[in-house]
Formats: C-alpha cells, sequence, structure tokens
C-alpha cells in the first residue's frame, strides 16, 4: 500500500523526500478533483491532505469518507493552518460506530 498527499507544492516537495508519493495542487477545488482517481487506486491506502486545502471543503470531504472506507482520508497540518483531527471522531463516521 502507497502513501499519498496532496496538498501545496512545497509540502509536497517534502513529502516526496520522505518516500511519500506527492500530487502537488493549488486551490481546495483542485484538491477535490485530484481526489476522486486516487479513491479508485488499489496501490492507494492512506491519502494525506494539507489542511490548508481540506479545511475549506470539510463537507465534501466528510461524504467521501462515508461512501469510501479506503483509502483512509488523514488531515494533515498545512503551512498556515494547523489540522485540527480527532481520529476518534474520523473513525466513528467512517464506521458508524459510537467509540
Amino acid at each position: 500500500m502507497r502513501i499519498v498527499f496532496v496538498g501545496s507544492a512545497l509540502l509536497a516537495d517534502g513529502y516526496r523526500m520522505a518516500g511519500v508519493e506527492p500530487i502537488p495542487v493549488t486551490s481546495p477545488e483542485e484538491m477535490l478533483s485530484s481526489l476522486l482517481p486516487l479513491l479508485k487506486r488499489e496501490d492507494a491506502g492512506i491519502i494525506l491532505l494539507d489542511y490548508d486545502f481540506s479545511s475549506k471543503v470539510k463537507d465534501d470531504l466528510d461524504k467521501i469518507r462515508l461512501k469510501h472506507a479506503m483509502p483512509a482520508l488523514i488531515e494533515v497540518p498545512g503551512r498556515h493552518l494547523s489540522a485540527d483531527v480527532d481520529l476518534k471522531s474520523t473513525i466513528s463516521k467512517i464506521m458508524g460506530v459510537k467509540m
């Protein structure tokens, strides 16, 4: 399984050096359009999303999470905003179970 990062070009370079496949984007809309083909890839296990962009399309991402258990969509801190990620809540939403 591969880990893929979708976000700003500067952060994408850093993730590339860490061995993560980068997909640089410049807007939240571009993030969503880049995300859709990744959901169909069998080799993508985890998709890291730049919080600077993902925070602006939260509702769309929640809908995607409800429809697709895999790959896991995880928001990571961006350059400007820190991700406020509640992993327990995210898993509860995906699984439909209260933890």
